[in-house]
């Protein structure tokens, strides 16, 4: 036990600098001080009475300017009249165009673009819905390839009993031709 260091009495242990931070509020913002540094002998010999330094000011952003608008000048008026003046600005301005014709003019200049974008956007549409449409039925089990069974059990039976003969596949044939005709519009 001879080993041992002998225990120094308070006034003569080293101090450890500690990290020292302020406690966090709702009211104070998190702020943090340098770390202390070890008292030298002179501030241990000393009372160390010291008071602590308050926290540094935090940078707050303040307003450079206001700006004031003036009152406006209020004619006398009937109650009605005083609220919703814009309103019925506007409502007289696109009554007045509408009554000038040029509404007209712009959706006979317009009909032909606005037509094919409608037209545009009702393709996509579809497209989409039938893209989900198929997206779920691919999610089933089983169902897809049920499904191509399907189709080439009804191929085979069709050509089976349509394109076997010389008379049925020229009836066939004559069919389709009538029809290609008829959607080019010479039949």
């Amino acid at each position: 036990m001879s080993d041992a260091a002998d225990p120094k009495p308070d006034t003569e242990q080293q101090v450890e600098p500690v990290d020292e931070t302020v406690a966090v509020s709702s009211e104070q913002p998190l702020t943090q001080t340098p770390p202390t540094e070890t008292p030298t002998a002179e501030a241990e010999a000393a009372p160390a009475e010291t008071t602590p330094e308050p926290p540094a000011p935090l940078d707050i952003p303040t307003v450079a300017s206001t700006l004031e608008v003036p009152a406006s000048v209020q004619v006398a008026t009937s109650p009605a009249d005083q609220d919703g003046g814009e309103w019925d600005l506007l409502v007289e301005k696109v009554r007045t165009w509408i009554s000038s014709g040029q509404l007209q003019e712009q959706w006979q200049a317009a009909r032909t673009p606005l037509s094919l974008l409608a037209g545009l956007i009702a393709v996509l549409l579809v497209l989409r819905v039938y893209s989900a449409v198929l997206g779920v039925l691919d999610s089933i089990p089983l169902l897809p390839g049920l499904l191509e069974l399907a189709g080439l059990v009804a191929v085979v039976q069709f050509s089976l009993t349509r394109l076997v003969r010389s008379n049925d596949r020229r009836e066939v044939i004559e069919g389709l031709k009538q029809r290609w005709q008829s959607f080019r519009g010479r039949g």
